[in-house]
């Protein structure tokens, strides 16, 4: 046995390094911003949205040590993130070993999330490539599925507990899916309930103001949400297209069921699996179909991630169990498998190209078409050309830099900010400027990436979005682009007005040229100029 969990503590330092993005990259500039000002009160003190209440206060109270430990952020921050990869790969060895024990199924496993970053419907996923809330939250999560599938359900409960008091959507989702699973299973008692449900209760019970005022039924909120924000995670259109290859995962599992007979944890996880896919899609075809807007605030996509890893694991527990199986089950299994493939290679293309596909499909269909006596060693050399393969097919991160997630000239813009204004200085920037708030830790009037949640606050979000560019606010929504082309067009005159509105100390525009005013600072990219009052 110590020998697997030396392999599967190899594996994941290696694959822990293999996608990373530097610190303050994509989300972070949105999640790192209540923990900072927690350990530096002095900061952000004029941001607007900095100031609304934090919808994980949880994840802020633990990362503000973080910056308490290490000021600037960037070595702590990455230092938590490859702790926390790290664990999240070792417990998705702990719930593979609950179905088969081998090392070779959890490599194959581990590989492929890897190589997918576990991207499902929704734009939802399992493997953050930084620090972030969910990243807690889903190593609770998996937790939660392998206690759940050794019908440990106090193990359970508390693992989902404290994965939802890191994330609430993940508390409110896990209670619901995991409760309808616990009921599918038939076979708890009273007491097996309650060890269960009572973590999760207790962490509720905390969070439900939180939960209240964070839900809503306003439509504007709701289009906001759907239409303008992120319409990638929301947009009951973009989820629905997903619903075909989840079924596919759904298809490929029940075949490898099907190849040897499936033991009573296996069996668990085609359940949780299987209550995962109908509420996924079960909710999505009611946002498209039955016009369901206000679903989207659930955001029951995120499970989509976690039905197709138990998928997975159930068909790579079945190529290392096949040698018993029927050669028409085996080659059953492998199509399947590879249709499911190759609707993750249609899908994500820019995650898991086309060669990546090929790779796995072909491995899958030599592993189950070969003889059993050289399966053994078919199935070793499939991995071993899986972690191979996952180093050269996943190319999104730079591995554990402490350079900043951000262009050149958005680094050395806001290294002069930080550097060089008061720290109670407040910005008009580019909308889209998103790292600027965080890597200069100066306030700004507003940005795209980092909007409240609760729908009065995500409404008037909207419309500070929109008078930052000198948008009257319309009947319609405007898009994100028009917002972006918009802030690049205004005059400097109009500039100044809506910095004078929202008493900006600065303005930072795009490298324009021709401005009557000269910038106090410029690189090719950026210019700042002085508010004049």
């Amino acid at each position: 046995m110590w020998k697997t969990w030396l392999v599967a503590g190899v594996v994941a330092v290696f694959l822990a390094l293999v996608f990373a993005l530097p610190y303050g990259a994509q989300n972070q500039a949105t999640y790192l911003l209540d923990p900072l000002h927690r350990a530096m009160p002095e900061l952000y003190r004029r941001d607007w949205f900095v100031h609304q209440p934090p919808y994980l206060p949880v994840f802020g109270w633990l990362a503000q040590w973080l910056f308490r430990l290490d000021p600037d952020g960037s070595i702590a921050i990455l230092t938590a993130y490859a702790v926390l990869t790290i664990a999240t790969y070792l417990v998705l060895y702990w719930l593979v070993a609950a179905i088969a024990p081998a090392w070779q199924p959890y490599v194959l496993v581990a590989c492929f999330v890897t190589a997918t970053i576990g991207s499902s419907m929704g734009a939802s996923y399992l493997l953050g490539q930084y620090l972030q809330p969910s990243s807690l939250a889903t190593l609770g999560w998996i937790v939660a599925i392998g206690a759940f599938v050794r019908a440990r359900y106090l193990a359970c409960g508390i693992a989902l507990a404290l994965a939802g008091a890191a994330h609430p959507n993940f508390l409110v989702l896990g209670i619901g899916l995991f409760g309808l699973c616990a009921v599918a299973r038939r076979e708890l008692s009273l007491i097996e309930y309650a060890k269960l449900f009572a973590p999760q209760v207790v962490v509720l019970a905390a969070f439900l103001p939180l939960l209240l005022s964070a839900t809503g039924p306003s439509g504007d909120a709701l289009q906001i949400l759907s239409k303008f924000h992120a319409p990638y995670h929301y947009a009951p259109g973009r989820l629905t297209v997903w619903i075909p290859g989840l079924l596919l995962w759904q298809l490929a599992a029940f075949a490898a069921l099907k190849v040897a007979p499936p033991t009573r944890e296996a069996q668990a996880l085609w359940l949780f699996s299987l209550v995962g896919c109908a509420i996924t899609v079960g909710s999505a075809l009611l946002m498209r179909y039955a016009h369901l807007l206000a679903l989207t605030q659930l955001f029951f996509s995120r499970i989509a991630p976690f039905e197709q890893l138990a998928c997975q694991v159930l068909i790579a527990a079945a190529l290392c169990r096949r040698e018993a199986a029927p050669i028409v089950r085996r080659l059953v299994l492998a199509f399947a498998t590879i249709a499911a493939l190759a609707s993750v290679a249609y899908y994500i293309p820019r995650l898991f190209p086309l060669p990546g596909a090929a790779i796995a499909a072909a491995g899958v269909l030599v592993v189950l078409a070969t003889p059993p006596r050289i399966a053994r060693v078919a199935l070793t050399a499939f991995a071993l050309v899986a972690v191979a393969a996952t180093w050269t097919v996943s190319t999104r991160g730079n591995g554990l830099t402490t350079a900043p997630g951000a262009s050149p000239g958005e680094t050395t813009l806001t290294a002069w900010a930080r550097e060089q204004t008061p720290v109670d200085s407040l910005f008009l920037i580019p909308p889209g400027l998103d790292p600027f708030r965080l890597l200069a830790r100066r306030a700004v009037v507003v940005d795209l990436k980092s909007p409240p949640l609760r729908p009065d606050l995500l409404v008037a979000w909207y419309r500070r979005v929109l008078e930052a560019v000198g948008l009257p606010e319309a009947p319609a929504l405007t898009t994100r682009a028009a917002v972006l082309a918009r802030y690049d067009q205004l005059t400097f005159a109009e500039l100044v007005a809506i910095a004078h509105q929202f008493s900006a100390d600065y303005i930072v525009t795009r490298g324009k040229t021709q401005m009557p005013a000269a910038p106090v600072y410029q690189n090719p990219d950026f210019a700042v100029y002085v508010t004049p009052r």
